[in-house]
């Protein structure tokens, strides 16, 4: 004989009994028309228990005027939303609750699933906690936590942006709001970008991390000397995304400049010193051979300078001389270096310049220095040496033999200018 179909009510019974989420009938009324296997479980009551109870002695969230009012609401269209219901025992789990209305044998019941969100609640607000703490520690971090993103199709963009660019690049907190569009590149300063774009290129082909010093325009309109650090690491679709932290290191910079400044500057005149002198000297030279370009070197010294030491006193000597390199840097082109050798003795260096060319300079710095009046002192001269590079000469030779056109103009009678010829040399 041919079996008959599954009779409605059993099957309705399986599935409700076999459901892994609590199910529950409710009265209009609110109160427990049938619970499943699980509902009762989830709550540590027996059904009979269960059965006996009204919706709003287990729920902790809504007043039992609010539970009616929505018990009427429910349509066939159905309700989803969270709440609090409490166990036998006292606890209270969360619950995510799908209710809908329907009809049977003439009676309006309420069925509801129930599921059990404790754990994906607690889990959720672990998650809230930490990101709280992360954004609380990068917002104390000295710079920009960041995400940099290259994807396969060569496009980027910033998935995340720390609110520390708020300080270092002087961008508002609406701008992070869409760390996609922040204009991040185009603020590094052209001179750099290439070097920058380099950078990040290697990497992407080597996996190499980045470390890359660039100036970058704030939102203020000034210059800020920024460190970028960053590891790549590529993804499952072939982009690759860097996490790394951007450091303002303006002020460390700016320390090194004047370190750097310290060691190759005279402290007293601010003009170039003897060491970092004879360095631009040895690349000058080099420079003229190469290109086979003339070369001419002036020295020059204070003419009895121990005397106003001596009747003035020192802090005078100091003023003569910081006033006369002044007026001298004034003088000449921007291509001559001037430097102070020792002392009272100084030198000019000037390259694409002749013998003939280079003593007039000397002489128009040596008037200079003669026409001006220094109060309480008067006027101060200097005696002048010019020698010109002649081929395959070095250095050390050079400045011989400008020191010996020095000393000439001194033997002559001082306050003028003397030049060294290449023939007199042997």
């Amino acid at each position: 004989m041919p079996s008959s179909p599954p009779n409605e009510t059993i099957l309705w019974n399986a599935l409700f009994e076999a459901s892994w989420d609590g199910m529950v009938v409710l009265r209009p009324d609110g109160r427990l028309y049938r619970a499943n296997r699980r509902y009762a479980e989830m709550l540590g009551y027996t059904r009979e228990a269960l059965e006996a109870l009204y919706v709003w002695e287990l729920d902790t969230r809504f007043s039992r005027p609010e539970i009616e009012a929505m018990l009427r609401s429910v349509d066939g269209e159905g309700a989803h939303f969270e709440t609090q219901q409490r166990r036998q025992d006292g606890s209270l789990i969360d619950v995510e609750l799908s209710n809908t209305a329907a009809t049977y044998q003439g009676i309006k019941l309420i069925f509801c699933i129930v599921r059990d969100i404790t754990a994906s609640k607690v889990t959720a607000e672990r998650l809230r906690q930490k990101e709280a703490l992360l954004r609380d520690i990068a917002a104390q971090v000295p710079g920009v936590l960041y995400q940099y993103r290259m994807a396969a199709d060569g496009s980027r963009n910033f998935p995340y942006l720390s609110e520390g660019l708020v300080t270092l690049g002087g961008l508002s907190l609406d701008t992070l709001d869409d760390a996609g569009e922040v204009p991040m590149m185009s603020r590094i300063l052209a001179e750099d970008a290439a070097r920058v774009e380099a950078q990040t290129l290697h990497s992407a082909a080597t996996m190499e991390n980045v470390h890359v010093e660039f100036r970058f325009r704030h939102g203020d309109g000034a210059i800020r000397w920024v460190e970028c650090r960053s590891k790549p690491q590529r993804q499952a679709d072939g982009g690759i995304l860097w996490t790394g932290i951007l450091l303002d290191i303006t002020q460390r910079k700016r320390a090194e400049e004047r370190v750097t400044a310290m060691a190759i500057t005279d402290g007293l005149t601010g003009i170039t010193n003897r060491q970092e002198l004879g360095r631009l000297l040895d690349k000058e030279l080099a420079r003229a051979a190469r290109y086979a370009s003339p070369l001419s070197l002036i020295m020059y010294d204070l003419d009895h300078f121990k005397r106003i030491n001596d009747r003035f006193g020192h802090n005078a000597g100091d003023d003569v001389l910081k006033t006369l390199t002044l007026r001298v840097n004034q003088t000449l082109r921007d291509t001559d270096l001037h430097g102070r050798w020792g002392g009272e003795e100084f030198m000019v260096l000037l390259p694409e310049t002749g013998l003939e060319a280079a003593s007039k300079v000397a002489e128009k710095l040596r008037r200079t220095i003669a026409d001006h009046r220094f109060a309480g002192i008067g006027s101060v001269t200097a005696s002048f040496g010019v020698a010109q590079l002649a081929a395959g000469e070095d250095a050390r030779s050079l400045v011989q033999r400008v020191d010996e056109a020095l000393y000439r103009a001194k033997a002559l009678g001082r306050n003028r200018v003397a030049s060294w010829i290449a023939t007199e040399r042997g």
